[in-house]
Parts: C-alpha cells; structure tokens; sequence
C-alpha cells in the first residue's frame, strides 16, 4: 500500500513534489474510496489532472525510475544512476542531487526509503521502520561505504557494507544478502504496477500475467467485455524473438552483448460470434487483433496491470488512462478500484488523465492532484485540498474548466480575447 511519494530534480520537475494517498477529514465516500490502515485512512485511487505537456507522464517515470534502479543488476545499476535525466532546462540541475522517497506498507508494518543521487553517486539513502515509532534501520551519509550506519537489526549484512560501491545502492547488498527488511522492501517495489502508455509492447504484460495466473484469464475477459460485450474469448501465441542480430551486435560493445535477452511477440486472437446469411448465429470467428479497435487493444494492454493489482491489493499506476478508452469506460475502472466488492484487497489506483468529466463523479477532494508547468518549464505538483474554500458540494468541474485550479491549457494566450478584438478594430 502506498503512503506518499516525494521526489526533486527529476526531468520537468526541479523543486521538490510530494504525493500523498493520505486521506483528509473529509467524510464524503469514506466507506468506499478510502480504507483503513496502521498509517490512518488512506484513498483507493487518485487522479491527476493537467495540460498537455504540463509533466503528468513524467510524475509517473519519476516511480518508474526509482522502481527500475532498486531493482536493477549491480552493473545495470551503476549505469542508471549515472544516467538519471535531471531537470531539463536549466544548468543548476546538474549541481543538485535528484532524490526519491516512498512511505509504504508492506507485512503489516510501515516503511519509509529514500536515495539521493548526485553525478552518479550515491550521496545519502536511508531505511527507517515504524511500529509503534520510527525507527532507523540504516542510513548512509556519502559515497563512501564507511558512511553507512546499520541497526542491529540488519547485523546478519554488515559484512556486506564493505561491498557497496560509491555507484550503488546498499540495498542492493542487503537484499542479496538475506535481509528480510531489504527483502520486504525490494518485494514492495517489485510489486507496483506501472503501464506506460508509449509501452510498444503493452500485450506482454498482460500475457505475461496470465501465464502465471491461469485463474486470471475470467477476470482479464470480464474486463475487456466492458468495451465490447461481443468479445467471446481471446487466445494469444507468443514468439520468441532474439534480439542479438548482426546488426545489434555491431551496433554495441562487445561488452554488453551477451546480456542481450530474448524478446517477446504476441499475437492475440479475439473469438466473435459469427452469422450466416439469415443473421442466424452460424459459431465463432476467430478475429486477428490488427482488426481490433485501439480502445480494445488498449484495455487488453492495462488489464494485466488492473487484475492483478486487484487480486493482490497492489499499487498500480497508470499513464494517460483515457488514451482510446470511452470515458464511461474509464469511470468503471476507477469505480471499480474505489469500490468495496470489487477491491476487496485494497488495490490502489493513480493515473493520469485528460477526461474532466470523472470531477463530477463520486470522488473525494483528496483524491484529486493537479500538474502545471510555468514559463520556465518547472512541473508543480498540487492536490484540491491545497485550495481553500472548496467545499463538499463545489461544482469542480466548472471550477476546473475556467481555470480556478489551473492545470489547463493556456488557450488565452493564443486566441485574442473579445475584448481586445473590438480595439483593434476601433
């Protein structure tokens, strides 16, 4: 379960941004958006609103990222850490370390890590555990492993300190070497689903879920039967595709090429019913997916993400959700996440979206986050409940479209106002 985010200095976003699933005093939906945990109440979805280009996608690679590098090979890691795209637009970026934070629970206890990163070297990373108060479990104060301070509980790894290099993260190290607090946390994030939208390769997730979840294949047709009820089956066949080719290979250092792995094709197959002349149904038809609609191939691309979160009462986080979706379509996806029945485990849902229509549904104010860039290309991110004066009963779609939350495209400043028009013609 996720508790908060809190990042600095990562692609449009410069200062720090912090994102919270805390739930206010609010009383609205209480029962169904939000549940109760050892960390307070906390909400089953969140949405985030903006413009285009504002940093809605880049908020989502910000998890994206700290989820790839705790969990990335030695090497790998390495290689990330000295790649981490900070801010973008100005040159003071490149002097301030990029930092990630996530307050979770995980086992019925709740954690709080964090890493800071500055031209490829670990500058500070921390562990701390809560039960009946925060703890410190380890912390680091420098590149040099000399600087790292461990608890007794994480003894069973502090032969391993030695190890840490200046370019890792010592996680790495008490993960591989048994230590069921570094354990639990790697678990977390390995557990965190994240569609990205510009995914080529989306349908693998999903076909990869259900080569693990036999089971899962009902929930995965029930889902997508929610945007084409005609849809009878789906089938898929997947080819291994090696990727080490002549061309690759010449292409990269000899270094890098026998870690190139396999990738996966899929091609998915939906059976429709099929009629003979009288529009008689005469069976089925087994119909190829480049026949199939975006919408279609879309909601089989989140599905796996959406299931499987469900199942487990996981985290999933999902990019531009109303991309090729009908907005009816993806009410019912977030309904479903704030729901009793449907999300019995507690699944948590953050997305963003352009589809304003979703503010004059059964959300709460603390489920809504906003993302606005200003004229130097800083991203800001800030929640509904940052304004006061919005009460239970706000009509916030309104508000939303003339502008009172932000967030919106600058349209003004391209169409000449009314106003102005009739002076220039005076």
């Amino acid at each position: 379960m996720l508790i908060g985010f809190t990042f600095k200095n990562f692609m449009s976003f410069y200062d720090e941004s912090t994102f919270s699933m805390r739930s206010s005093g609010d009383t609205k939906f209480r029962e169904l958006n939000t549940f109760p945990t050892i960390a307070g109440d906390l909400t089953k979805s969140a949405l985030i609103f903006g413009a285009n280009a504002s940093g809605k996608t880049n908020f989502i690679e910000a998890i994206a990222c700290m989820k790839s590098i705790v969990l990335a090979d030695l090497n790998l890691q390495s290689a990330m850490l000295a790649d981490i795209l900070s801010f973008v637009y100005s040159d003071a970026s490149k002097h301030m370390s990029s930092s990630f934070e996530v307050a979770f629970i995980a086992g019925g206890t709740q954690y709080e890590y964090g890493f800071e990163i500055l031209a490829g070297e670990v500058q500070k990373e921390y562990l701390y555990r809560k039960d009946k108060r925060k703890t410190e479990m380890f912390r680091r104060t420098s590149p040099n492993f000399h600087d790292i301070k461990l608890s007794r509980h994480m003894d069973n790894v502090k032969d391993l300190v030695k190890n840490t290099r200046r370019n890792n993260l010592f996680l790495y190290w008490a993960n591989g070497g048994n230590s069921e607090l570094a354990m639990e946390v790697c678990h977390w994030f390995e557990s965190i689903q994240i569609f990205d939208a510009s995914d080529s390769n989306g349908l693998s997730v999903t076909v990869s879920y259900l080569e693990k979840n036999e089971d899962g294949k009902l929930d995965v047709l029930n889902l997508i039967q929610k945007a084409d009820a005609t849809i009878r089956d789906f089938n898929y066949e997947i080819t291994e595709e090696n990727e080490h080719n002549e061309i690759i290979s010449k292409a990269l250092k000899k270094s890098f090429a026998n870690r190139i792995r396999p990738l996966k094709s899929v091609e998915l197959k939906m059976t429709r019913p099929y009629y003979d002349e009288n529009w008689k149904l005469a069976g089925d038809t087994i119909i190829d997916t480049r026949f199939e609609s975006a919408g279609t191939k879309k909601l089989f691309e989140i599905a796996g993400h959406l299931v499987k979160a469900l199942a487990s009462g996981a985290v999933v986080f999902v990019d531009e959700i109303d991309a090729k979706l009908h907005p009816m379509l993806v009410r019912f996806l977030v309904m479903v996440f704030n729901s009793i029945d449907k999300n019995p485990n507690n699944a948590q849902l953050i997305c963003n979206t352009h589809n304003a229509l979703l503010l004059e549904e059964d959300i709460r104010r603390d489920q809504i986050y906003f993302v606005e860039k200003d004229e130097y290309g800083r991203s800001e991110l800030y929640a509904l409940t940052d304004f006061k004066g919005v009460r239970k009963d706000s009509k916030l779609l309104k508000q939303y479209l003339v502008g009172a939350f932000g967030a919106t495209p600058k349209l003004q400043d391209y169409f000449p106002s009314k106003l102005s028009q009739e002076g220039a013609c005076e």
